[in-house]
């Protein structure tokens, strides 16, 4: 589930038919703005996903929305935003953001809310609901003036952000220990990590607006912090915990079979793009890894992807895929090939063994593993005189769309 984006258009200032303004800006510059405060911000954002394929004159407004987060952290401001369609007024803690070169159309303004909450999830106290205003030159309506709706007050903010702060601390020092060599690996780590520690936040599914009563939920901090987070939260969440580690990862917003909302991860991988689905590959706390490092024709059999998401290209690399990278893809209904791999996975001490097979193989993979004493024997037989045995097994996820089967120690 992700949450729905509100924008509020505030009352167009009218000026007189014919009259021209000056706006500095007003056509597209070759440099890009930091920020009205004269501090340099760049730096912190200048690589981010949606940053990089913004117009220049987005970027611009991007670096002065950024520097107004930054600069009003520990203060508390009121904006009144009036809703020029209903006529009608209200009072949110928020900002009040001049840029510097106007947006030409509602749809630029659509953008750079998109773009900059969707690089920076560290910002979770942002809300859904984001409005501008202008003036009109002409015929021509140009928007100067950008509010952003904030869902904390400063002191929140600061309990808020230190609290997420030291929860990814914490899985970076127990990254340490497990020693990732590569971007894969370190992928891997922070994914089944963020699964063991968050779970899906049911409740939100019972209510009309899950928003309002879960706000969290739909962030990063609900995921680190309170262990609670909806497929936004899940993505917010991930998002965050590879940029820190220098790997690029964006959000993907799209709907699932029954046309439901729904957010997962784009990830790059040693170069290339693969789609990222931690929500979907935590079933129930039962981890697996069907949508880990998927093409987008593999997606494409149960997500539907908007058209309007920023830098989302057609992946068709394979080389990072769980399966495939761990040896786990198999081609072949050989009962003896499939309980050969399977006690190795023994040996190596797993208690989570996750397979996927070829549309071909699937099927007489499924009935094998269904059959829990043939499976048993046979895995037993491989493991002869290495002091280990196969552990039982009740319980084993089937995914017919991505056509895995993994097996969870009883």
């Amino acid at each position: 589930m992700k949450k729905l984006t509100t924008a509020i258009l505030a009352a167009l200032i009218l000026l007189l038919s014919g009259c021209s303004l000056f706006f500095p800006g007003l056509e597209d510059p070759d440099d890009e703005s930091s920020g009205g405060s004269g501090i340099d911000y760049s730096s912190e954002y200048k690589d981010n996903w949606c940053y990089l394929r913004l117009s220049p004159q987005l970027k611009a407004g991007y670096g002065e929305i950024y520097a107004a987060v930054i600069e009003n952290f520990d203060m508390d401001n009121v904006v009144t935003i009036t809703d020029s369609k209903l006529g009608t007024e209200r009072e949110y803690n928020g900002l009040r953001i001049e840029l510097t070169r106007p947006l030409k159309s509602r749809e630029d303004a659509k953008r750079l809310y998109t773009a900059f909450v969707s690089d920076n999830p560290q910002l979770f106290y942002i809300g859904n609901t984001y409005s501008y205003e202008g003036y009109r030159s002409g015929r021509t309506d140009y928007y100067n003036v950008f509010y952003l709706v904030l869902t904390m007050t400063a002191r929140e903010r600061s309990i808020a952000t230190r609290r997420l702060e030291d929860a990814i601390f914490q899985i970076r020092t127990s990254m340490i220990s497990e020693s990732p060599s590569d971007q894969f690996e370190t992928e891997l780590f922070l994914h089944d990590e963020l699964a063991r520690i968050c779970s899906y936040e049911n409740r939100s599914s019972d209510t009309i607006d899950p928003i309002a009563l879960y706000p969290t939920a739909f962030t990063a901090y609900g995921a680190l912090v309170e262990g609670l987070a909806v497929c936004e939260g899940y993505s917010r969440a991930m998002q965050l915990l590879l940029n820190r580690m220098d790997i690029e990862c964006t959000l993907v917003g799209g709907y699932d079979t029954k046309g439901v909302a729904h957010m997962w991860n784009l990830v790059t991988i040693d170069g290339r793009n693969y789609h990222l689905d931690l929500t979907w590959n935590d079933n129930a706390d039962r981890l697996h890894h069907s949508y880990f490092n998927l093409t987008t024709e593999e997606i494409l059999k149960s997500h539907t992807i908007d058209s309007d998401n920023i830098g989302v290209d057609t992946c068709t690399a394979v080389n990072a895929n769980y399966y495939r990278r761990m040896g786990r893809f198999l081609d072949t209904v050989n009962r003896d090939e499939i309980a050969d791999t399977i006690a190795k996975a023994v040996r190596s001490g797993e208690m989570i063994i996750d397979l996927r097979f070829t549309k071909n193989t699937f099927a007489g993979a499924h009935l094998f593993i269904n059959n829990r004493e043939l499976l048993m024997q046979k895995v037993d037989l491989k493991l002869e005189g290495t002091g280990f045995s196969m552990w039982s097994y009740d319980d084993y996820n089937v995914n017919d769309t991505q056509h895995t089967l993994t097996i969870y120690k009883k």
